[in-house]
């Protein structure tokens, strides 16, 4: 071996035992991440909470798809029972309650068999 690639090698060696100096006491010399106080972020949804379901109405989550946000906003929109759900338009009703389509008709043919 030559005299400059031996340098190299002792410089590589060097610079690693620095490097690994830095990383064993890598907790002592850098900050702890501050922790956020207070509640934590809330989830967002289309139309924020879900809207109370109207007494003497069918618990319409119990179609599949159907969860508290989607049953608020059929009931925004009138339908509250399974009669009413399988006997709407499903173009319409996907508009007014900003549903995808397919899947209104969909909740409509599931409705449609519990009637």
């Amino acid at each position: 071996m030559n005299i400059p690639f031996k340098r190299f090698l002792g410089i590589g060696g060097v610079l690693a035992g620095i490097g690994a100096t830095i990383w064993a006491l890598r907790d002592r010399l850098l900050p702890a991440p501050q922790v956020p106080e207070g509640p934590p972020p809330r989830f967002r949804t289309a139309t924020g909470a879900a809207a109370p379901v109207p007494a003497g109405s069918d618990d319409l989550t119990d179609i599949k798809g159907i969860g508290p946000v989607y049953a608020g906003r059929l009931a925004d929109a009138g339908v509250t029972t399974f009669a009413e759900l399988a006997g709407a338009d499903a173009s319409t009703l996907a508009e007014r309650i900003d549903v995808p389509e397919p899947s209104v008709a969909d909740w409509i043919e599931q409705a449609a068999k519990r009637t």
